[in-house]
């Protein structure tokens, strides 16, 4: 017996929070940020996101909250 949903409904995938890449820990988002940086002079920062608890890349200038 095949299962068949009573009403036909659209199901889309479950998307993150934030549009940016997600990194799980600040080292690997720093590690990112070498990666970036060479051959560019760019200067990147790491932050810690209220809204997704990753990691993000910004090139805006945040104090270092501990």
């Amino acid at each position: 017996m095949k299962y068949k949903l009573s009403k036909q409904e659209k199901i889309y995938p479950i998307e993150p929070p934030c549009k940016k890449t997600m990194y799980k820990s600040k080292e690997d988002a720093q590690e990112a940020i070498v990666w970036v940086m060479s051959g560019k002079r760019v200067n990147l920062e790491t932050y810690h996101c209220s809204i997704c608890g990753f990691w993000h890349l910004t090139s805006i200038k945040y104090k270092d909250d501990k």
